[in-house]
């Protein structure tokens, strides 16, 4: 399902595109990336998955895309060269600030502005080097200003996403409804409080897509072929690239 995702694929992407400590290596012209906003079970790595499959068959020419969620904080700590255990400690869900100061003072974390700040800085860097989807994250107001980027939201009824939850999960209808109205929570208030922002603003988005009514694989080929118009990839990487590589340089 998510075959996709992986560990080994986010390493070869920084191995292939970070010199040493995290430095840009020169002379990569910038390329398409695309961000997914979602709400909890509405699809977002599902809908990633089945993307980076649909274009791999029809821009075969291209790079292979690949996919940063949650592991987006593992390449923060390695490019940043923060200690591992941050990793369990940055969470999309909102912290107090007496919590906060409390676990920084004894050493638990660095401030979570300091995490958010680090953070959005890869999802820049990621970005500007592009072929890659950032899932999460606030990262359609990190790159909002990137003319490279386009930017994705994924919905659906509260109903469905619970079923979602249930049959991924396995949880009792009770538990799936309260998982998902704190993930939808969460990530509500990361928006607010890092960017000022409402994450259900369609007018943040170049495309919001019902998953309740649009299947995954339906969404992924809708998102695809807009990427692939909009960026002209059906041409030689070479020349589609061209129009858009010194503007994020």
């Amino acid at each position: 399902m998510w075959e996709n995702i992986t560990s080994d694929k986010c390493e070869s992407y920084i191995e292939r595109h970070f010199g040493q400590k995290g430095k840009r290596l020169s002379g990569e012209p910038s390329k398409p990336a695309i961000t997914i906003s979602r709400a909890e079970g509405a699809g977002g790595l599902t809908v990633s998955s089945e993307l980076v499959s649909y274009l791999r068959t029809k821009v075969p020419s291209h790079e292979e895309w690949t996919i940063f969620d949650q592991k987006l904080v593992t390449k923060v700590l390695e490019v940043f060269n923060l200690k591992s255990r941050v990793g369990e400690y940055m969470k999309e869900e909102h912290k107090g600030t007496i919590s906060d100061a409390v676990e920084e003072f004894i050493g638990l974390h660095p401030n979570t502005w300091t995490l958010v700040e680090r953070t959005n800085a890869t999802i820049l860097r990621l970005a500007q080097i592009g072929n890659c989807i950032l899932v999460g994250r606030g990262a359609n107001m990190v790159t909002r200003d990137l003319p490279n980027v386009f930017h994705v939201r994924l919905v659906g009824s509260l109903e469905k996403r619970v079923e979602r939850a249930q049959e991924v999960f396995g949880y009792d209808l009770k538990t799936a409804t309260n998982y998902v109205k704190k993930k939808d929570h969460g990530r509500k208030r990361y928006l607010k409080d890092n960017f000022d922002a409402d994450i259900d603003d369609p007018i943040l988005y170049d495309i919001v897509i019902n998953t309740d009514r649009v299947r995954y694989e339906e969404a992924a080929r809708l998102i695809g072929d807009e990427v692939i118009r909009r960026f002209d990839l059906a041409t030689p990487a070479k020349t589609a690239m061209s129009t858009i590589s010194q503007a994020v340089l």
